[in-house]
């Protein structure tokens, strides 16, 4: 209840002042009116025509897009398929570098990538299993087997068939040790029966020489000559070569067959059907007592091994798939820079520039500039303090210097949200936008233009001069109009307004008569 007794004591208020700031306005109006009717009043009709509010600025024309197409690596420049000039659309090749370590890298990545399937994917085989497949199932076999015989040598329990397989193994190795000696001994003694056949024919063959000699010796010559010991002679001479030639077979046999003796006696068999013993006494040990602690151990050590070799076979199929993945990526990787040794136009445009010819080497970076300049765009620098005159969507007259008996409507499309600052003078950057632009040429990138930005337009509408609004209070106007020669105040709403005149929304009818003061107005 208190706020609303506010609201109407403050409505009195305003009421009240507004009563008594118009009381004042009348008197000092009719005060002035007095005094202007002494002076002839002057007075304007309530015209009808146009009024335009609007800030000038100067121009040039930008392309509506400008894309600067990049080589991501250097290279030579192998192919260049446009010019400065051309017109191009999106997707034609621009210009390419030489690919050939590109070539070279996908195939390798693809070759890595083969790989890395091979090792993680069964399909990708032959055989339908993968080498991760196989190397797991290995050490989980070898895993088993490990615990396997680790529980055999725990849970061991003596076994009457092997106790009396083992107890006939020493028997038998026994009975073999007991041979190897007997043959041994017996190739000892045909080795001395051969030895001592050897050295007796070695002694024949010793006399066999001296008859020989004794036979031949050039003193006994003289013999030949006698008649009577000649025939004795030669015949001591025949048998003497005979007896030589019979001892030498005879050693040569003795030494063949002692040779053959010795060779053949096998002295190691004894010390092998030994160890044979041995073997079998410590295996029937065995079958008696069971595993050792040392053995126990030596099994549990390969069930850790073969435990942790199947863990590492897990995780190298997890680090494969990793590889693979990152075999994926390599290829990728490499199918882009292949990719990218061709510039390809993102857009519809003219090609401004280029930086550089076939056969050179292309630096990464901007190497040709497209631009869209179907659209005509124009970069407009306003004063700041028309700041309140610009906007989006506002219309522009543009007139470009060379083309100055035309006249081109256009749109504001951006408005800079900072001033721009050169040499100290601040202005208000805007981008204006021509509409339907129908010149056969397009227009040069860096033109100059003059730009009036409509900040607002009125066609065929009521006006009066500016002398004759009388602002009763911020906002609020009211004119003077002369009814039967004399002024009558009346309340107008204003539209637009410039120096010269003022738009009246309501209010005046055309042709009615306003005062302006002491100057005439036509």
């Amino acid at each position: 209840m208190l706020r609303k007794k506010g609201f109407w004591i403050a409505v009195v208020v305003i009421a009240l002042v507004g009563i008594g700031g118009y009381f004042i306005y009348t008197t000092q109006t009719a005060e002035a009116d007095s005094a202007e009717t002494s002076n002839a009043v002057q007075t304007s009709p309530v015209r009808q025509g146009d009024i335009t509010i609007s800030a000038t600025g100067a121009g040039t024309v930008i392309p509506a897009t400008e894309i600067d197409v990049s080589f991501q690596s250097s290279g030579i420049l192998q192919e260049l398929l446009v010019r400065v000039g051309d017109e191009v659309v999106a997707g034609d090749v621009l210009a390419r570098l030489d690919d050939t370590d590109a070539q070279h890298a996908v195939v390798s990545a693809e070759l890595q990538l083969a790989q890395a399937i091979m090792q993680t994917e069964s399909d990708a085989t032959a055989a339908g299993v993968s080498y991760n497949d196989i190397a797991i199932e290995q050490a989980r076999l070898n895993l088993e087997d490990a615990q396997a015989a680790l529980a055999e040598l725990r849970n061991w329990e003596p076994d009457e068939d092997e106790i009396a397989l083992a107890e006939a193994a020493v028997a038998a190795a026994q009975a073999g040790y007991n041979a190897a000696l007997g043959q041994e001994s017996a190739s000892y003694n045909s080795i001395q029966v051969q030895a001592i056949n050897l050295e007796q024919a070695q002694r024949d063959l010793e006399d066999a020489q001296a008859a020989y000699d004794t036979a031949y010796d050039p003193a006994r010559d003289w013999e030949l000559v006698d008649s009577r010991t000649a025939d004795r002679f030669e015949a001591e001479r025949d048998a003497a070569v005979r007896n030589l030639q019979r001892a030498q077979d005879n050693l040569d046999i003795a030494q063949a067959n002692y040779n053959s003796t010795v060779s053949s006696s096998n002295s190691s068999s004894s010390k092998n059907a030994e160890n044979n013993v041995l073997s079998a006494q410590l295996a029937l040990q065995a079958a008696l007592e069971g595993p050792t602690s040392d053995e126990i151990a030596a099994a549990e050590s390969a069930v850790r091994q073969a435990e942790l070799n199947y863990q590492q076979a897990l995780l190298n199929e997890e680090a494969d798939e990793i590889n693979l993945q990152q075999a994926q990526l390599n290829l990728e990787a490499a199918q882009e820079a292949l990719a990218q040794t061709t510039l390809i136009a993102p857009g519809d445009g003219v090609v401004l520039s280029i930086a550089g010819n076939v056969g050179e080497v292309v630096s990464a970076g901007s190497f040709i500039t497209v631009a869209n300049l179907n659209r005509p765009m124009i970069e407009l620098y306003l004063d700041e303090t028309d700041l309140d005159k610009v906007g989006m969507d506002y219309e522009v007259d543009v007139i470009f210097n060379a083309l100055p008996d035309e006249t081109f409507a256009g749109t504001v499309v951006q408005v800079d949200p900072q001033l721009y600052n050169e040499s100290g003078i601040t202005a208000v950057r805007a981008v204006v936008q021509l509409d339907n632009f129908n010149k056969q040429q397009t227009l040069p990138i860096g033109m100059n233009a003059t730009v009036d930005v409509i900040g607002g337009r009125a066609v065929n509408a009521l006006l009066v001069p500016v002398e004759a609004l009388r602002e009763i209070s911020p906002g609020q106007f009211a004119v003077f109009v002369m009814v039967d020669g004399e002024p009558e105040l009346r309340f107008v709403e204003v539209g637009l307004k410039d120096f010269t005149f003022a738009e009246i929304l309501s209010g005046v009818e055309l042709g009615e008569t306003v005062t302006t003061g002491i100057i005439e107005t036509q």
